[in-house]
C-alpha cells in the first residue's frame, strides 16, 4: 500500500497526459476535427444560425475545447460571426472562463503534485513566485500574451496560484482579446453581407484592433525583457 501511495502522484500526472493526448488525437485522427477546423465552423455558422438551442450548445463546445486544451480562437470568431458582438462576446466570455477554470481545477487535481515531485527545488521557487506575485502576476500575463491560452490555464494548475486569483484574473485579462476577436468577426460578416459605408467603416476599425492585438506581444517582449529576466533569476534555485 505504502508503494501505491507513493506513486499515486505519478499516475495522476499520467491520467492528466492521456486526457489530454487523447483529446488531441481524437481532433486529428476522426471526424471531429472537421467540425474544429475553419471550414467546419463556416458550415455550422450557416446550420445553426437562428436556432433556439445554439448559444447553449457554443458555450458547451467552447467549454469542453477549452478544457481539453483544444484551440480556441477559432471557436472566439464563430461567437462573433454566429451571435454578433454583444451576445457573441458574452457567450465566447462565458464559455472561454469556464472551460479556462475547468482547465486549472483538473491540472491542479491530477497535475500538480506529480510535477512537484519531479520539479523539485525549481517548482519550490516557481510557487513562492507565483504566491507572491499572485493575481497580478497572471493579469499581466493574460493582458499580455506572451504565453499560449491553453498553456497558460493548465501551467497556472499545476503552481500553488490560489483558484480564486486564478478566476478573478482570468476574467478581466481575457475580456480584451475577447472582444476584439469577436468584434472583428462581427465586423467581417457584417461587410460581407452588407456593402453600407458603416459596415466598411466597422471592417476598418475591426482589422485595426485585430493588428493591434497581434502587435501586443511584441512589444512587451522589447519592452519587458529586463523584467522577465529579473523574474527568472528570482524563480531559479
Amino acid at each position: 500500500m505504502a508503494d501505491v501511495g507513493r506513486f499515486k502522484p505519478y499516475i495522476k500526472l499520467l491520467i492528466l497526459v492521456l486526457i489530454l493526448g487523447s483529446a488531441a488525437l481524437i481532433v486529428r485522427v476522426t471526424p471531429v476535427g472537421e467540425y474544429v477546423s475553419r471550414e467546419g465552423i463556416a458550415s455550422a455558422i450557416g446550420t445553426v444560425r437562428g436556432a433556439a438551442w445554439a448559444p447553449v450548445v457554443f458555450v458547451i463546445v467552447y467549454a469542453t475545447a477549452t478544457a481539453l486544451a483544444l484551440p480556441g480562437s477559432a471557436l472566439t470568431i464563430t461567437g462573433g460571426a454566429l451571435f454578433g458582438f454583444g451576445f457573441g462576446a458574452l457567450l465566447n466570455s462565458i464559455g472561454a472562463n469556464i472551460g479556462a477554470n475547468a482547465a486549472f481545477l483538473l491540472a491542479k487535481a491530477l497535475g500538480r503534485e506529480g510535477v512537484e515531485r519531479l520539479g523539485g527545488k525549481r517548482i519550490e521557487g516557481l510557487n513562492r513566485a507565483t504566491v507572491k506575485h499572485g493575481l497580478f502576476g497572471l493579469l499581466i500575463l493574460r493582458l499580455v500574451p506572451l504565453v499560449p491560452f491553453n498553456a497558460l490555464n493548465f501551467g497556472s494548475g499545476l503552481t500553488g496560484l490560489k483558484w480564486r486569483d486564478y478566476a478573478i484574473a482570468t476574467v478581466v485579462g481575457i475580456l480584451p482579446g475577447t472582444l476584439v476577436y469577436t468584434f472583428f468577426a462581427d465586423a467581417l460578416i457584417q461587410g460581407s453581407t452588407q456593402a453600407s459605408q458603416d459596415a466598411r467603416t466597422r471592417l476598418w476599425i475591426a482589422a485595426g484592433l485585430f493588428l493591434m492585438l497581434s502587435l501586443v506581444p511584441l512589444v512587451a517582449r522589447k519592452l519587458g525583457f529586463r523584467l522577465s529576466a529579473q523574474s527568472s533569476s528570482e524563480v531559479s534555485p
